[in-house]
């Protein structure tokens, strides 16, 4: 038989064979193949229909580009889950592992491009503009598909999840449910917290974060010219801090806007972050984690939502907060490590829970996760789960552990302790803030910054105790475990040579071996220490009591462990430096060195407020306290 008759003969056996191979070998080095290079012959072994090119069009006009992911068996009207994107539908690999996951479990799938990025049409991108009236005309669109059954999922991480909020202010009859993570940076003027993007914690521009996601996402041209190669840590070293982007990548660009309009500014309200006015009721899983710089914001979004709840009613979020950094939610497990720390027990269903979830609001069926509680949260150091119906949990106590000393409480070496009592008297501990010389970053709740060589979490602080401008108060060993769960908070006396200046505040575990590994932290510009809506400035050497929020926390600290706030004014790059001159800080390039000082004692209290959650006193001891009458 000649070559050619032997594959005519056989073609139909030749293309089975490479239907079947060219899937097995995709998943066999999955790790190794670009996720959008696997999308085509997954979806085929999955039994997933790509419909790669669908246009949207908005009430303006503009046109915006989708891809839609069906089951090919499907029979009937189906439920849909609809992700929305910056990052190129076509090539994100959250958007389509969200596709082929859902879409094989019976789910229509729509990942689309956000307006003004790739495929879309829209020549001005800003977060999030035009992101609520976009969603609601393309859940419109959904709604009228013959294939749709009406009701709409949304689904995604960080501006994936962020997108699902801006969406959910609409409260449109489709919009059924959301499962949101690392997200709380869709909040704006909500609750108070002005933080738009998760870019601003306590008033102060997160730097690094910043820097590095504009510079690579922020352009308003998609055909706009790449970032360039350059050395970011250098580059955030220079001033002022608003032109630093063009540095690099010339053109309009979103960090711009960011920095122009004030905190507060009604500049803020065409971006669809959620405000004080907004009302959401959306039924919502949302899952953090402690490192996530937003994690105070999930919690705060959260709450708003629930405000909304009917007396009586059983509310429809529920809240996961887990170990890790930003969106690590599910490696997490795989990895065991977080920072410095070693986790164990980190796992938790999450993929049963998205189709459980889903399944019940959009199709009726199951019971949508009712066992799940309000607030399930991952104990750090502990390595448990544990639950609550509100936050913080239940049970838990407020505990206060006042700064004292002799006012030399400079560095780890100096005398600055946390104790459970004012000391009488008032004393004060002092150090010098240079903003050309700053406090640097180690750690802490950071992402997005570009720079690789860039640690996020609970990291080691040793070598930042060591200055001098970072303040240090510690306690005495443990002689019991302690268990701290609920939000942070450094209620501080101030006073400073400045007009203004920032205050950063970081709680420590410190190990019997002299480890001192970061637990949480938080900053405060001083102006808005009566709120981000009323920006005040300090009269040079007048005392002024503030308050540091710090993010919430899960974490015990064993027996023989020591605990440590430091205090600063700086935590560089990551926080965007206060140059201390009471203007425009973003746009200024001369620095004041201040004067900073922090009051304690029975005068002027400055202390750390704690939430703890008593640990179940063991049997043996309770046996002899009933004893001995105690």
């Amino acid at each position: 038989m000649s070559p050619k008759r032997f594959l005519a003969a056989r073609w139909p056996i030749l293309l089975v064979l490479v239907a079947i191979a060219v899937p097995a070998l995709t998943y066999l080095f999955r790790d190794r193949i670009p996720a959008h290079w696997q999308m085509p012959p997954r979806a085929l072994l999955a039994g997933v229909a790509i419909e790669p090119d669908v246009p949207i069009a908005m009430p303006d006009g503009v046109r915006l580009a989708a891809t839609l992911y069906r089951p090919r068996a499907a029979r009937g009207r189906l439920a849909t889950i609809y992700v929305r994107t910056p990052y190129d539908r076509d090539r994100n690999s959250s958007g389509l592992w969200a596709a082929l996951f859902f879409a094989r479990h019976g789910y229509a799938v729509l990942v689309q491009d956000v307006r003004g990025k790739f495929a879309s049409q829209g020549r001005d991108f800003l977060p999030w503009r035009h992101a609520t009236g976009d969603g609601v005309a393309t859940l419109d669109w959904i709604a009228r598909q013959p294939w749709s059954n009406g009701k709409v999922g949304t689904f995604g991480c960080s501006a994936l999840g962020e997108l699902q909020y801006a969406l959910a202010r609409a409260r449109h009859p489709a919009h059924a449910a959301m499962i949101t993570s690392g997200a709380g940076g869709a909040i704006g003027s909500a609750r108070g917290s002005y933080e738009y993007f998760g870019l601003f914690e306590g008033g102060i521009f997160e730097l690094a974060s910043g820097y590095g996601w504009f510079a690579q996402h922020g352009a308003k041209d998609p055909r706009a010219p790449p970032l360039l190669d350059v050395d970011i840590r250098s580059e955030l070293r220079g001033l002022p801090v608003a032109g630093l982007v063009r540095r690099v990548r010339p053109g309009p660009n979103g960090y711009d806007d960011f920095l122009r309009v004030p905190l507060g500014d009604p500049g803020w309200r065409p971006l669809d972050y959620v405000s004080a006015g907004d009302r959401l009721d959306t039924p919502t899983l949302a899952i953090t984690t402690w490192g996530d710089q937003t994690v105070g914001a999930t919690l705060a979004l959260s709450e708003f939502a629930r405000a909304g709840d009917r007396p009586g009613s059983t509310s429809r979020q529920r809240v996961v907060m887990a170990p890790g950094n930003h969106c690590e939610h599910e490696q997490i497990g795989d990895s065991g490590r977080y920072g410095d720390l070693i986790v164990h027990n980190a796992q938790q269903p999450y993929r049963d829970w998205y189709l459980r979830w889903f399944d019940y609001w959009l199709r009726g069926r199951g019971d949508g996760l009712a066992s799940l509680p309000g607030y399930r949260f991952y104990v750090l150091g502990e390595n448990r789960w544990l639950s609550s119906s509100s936050w913080p949990p239940t049970g838990a106590r407020e505990q206060r552990w006042y700064l004292g000393g002799n006012g030399r409480a400079n560095g780890a070496g100096g005398d600055g302790v946390l104790q459970a009592r004012p000391a009488a008297g008032s004393r004060y501990d002092e150090y010098r803030y240079d903003p050309l010389d700053p406090a640097p970053s180690r750690g802490g709740p950071q992402c997005c910054t570009g720079n690789p060589s860039d640690r996020a979490g609970p990291v080691d602080q040793r070598e930042v105790e060591a200055r001098g401008d970072v303040l240090v108060y510690t306690s005495e060993p443990m002689q019991r475990p302690l268990r701290i769960a609920g939000p942070l908070r450094a209620r501080l006396v101030i006073s400073s040579s400045a007009r203004d200046t920032d205050f950063v505040a970081r709680l420590v575990d410190v190990w019997p071996d002299g480890r001192a590994i970061s637990i949480q932290e938080g900053a405060l510009r001083a102006r808005y220490r009566n709120g981000i809506a009323r920006p005040q400035l300090m009269t040079p050497g007048r005392r002024y009591p503030l308050t540091v929020e710090m993010r919430s926390i899960a974490y015990l600290l064993p027996v023989g462990h020591r605990l440590r706030l430091d205090l600063s004014s700086s935590s560089f790059p990551r926080l965007e430096r206060n140059l201390n001159t009471g203007g425009r800080n973003a746009y200024e390039t001369t620095a004041v060195v201040a004067r900073n000082r922090v009051h304690h004692g029975a005068g002027s209290m400055s202390y750390l407020e704690l939430p703890v959650l008593e640990l179940p006193v063991p049997s043996s001891v309770a046996a002899m306290r009933k004893t001995s009458g105690n």
